[in-house]
């Protein structure tokens, strides 16, 4: 059996490029491996989909954004994926980078603790303050 994922190598195309394979049938999207090399992966329909749908969003919000509505295009394409994983949540598994979700969550806990360390001391500080008023 031979190979199905197109002939020119995934390493001469960015990232999310799509393509034909071989048989004209099923199409292929480069994806990047945690080592960096570029591979071509098959492309699913959900994921065809949830791409549909974030570029004519993109595109809607751009244009919006010409007309003055968003302060600047990082606002619209905030705003574009808050839309697309909104009305399907599933692609928050397809679109945008991971990393960023997982360091936003670990920073957040991180300052909770601090926070409320904090907390702590000044309450213990105000109590000894208050006690030598008192006296």
């Amino acid at each position: 059996m031979t190979r199905q994922a197109p002939i020119e190598p995934a390493k001469n195309f960015n990232l999310n490029t799509i393509k034909k394979s071989k048989d004209k049938k099923t199409e292929y999207i480069v994806a990047k491996k945690t080592n960096g090399i570029k591979y071509w992966k098959k492309l699913s329909k959900e994921e065809k989909n949830c791409l549909k749908d974030f570029e004519k969003k993109k595109k809607i919000n751009l244009a919006e954004y010409k007309k003055g509505k968003y302060i600047n295009n990082k606002q619209a394409l905030a705003v574009t994926y808050s839309q697309v994983f909104k009305n399907n949540p599933k692609c928050e598994k397809y679109i945008g980078k991971k990393s960023t979700v997982k360091k936003s969550k670990s920073k957040s806990k991180k300052s909770t603790v601090k926070k409320s360390k904090s907390k702590s001391k000044k309450s213990t500080v105000k109590k000894s303050k208050s006690k030598s008023k008192k006296k």
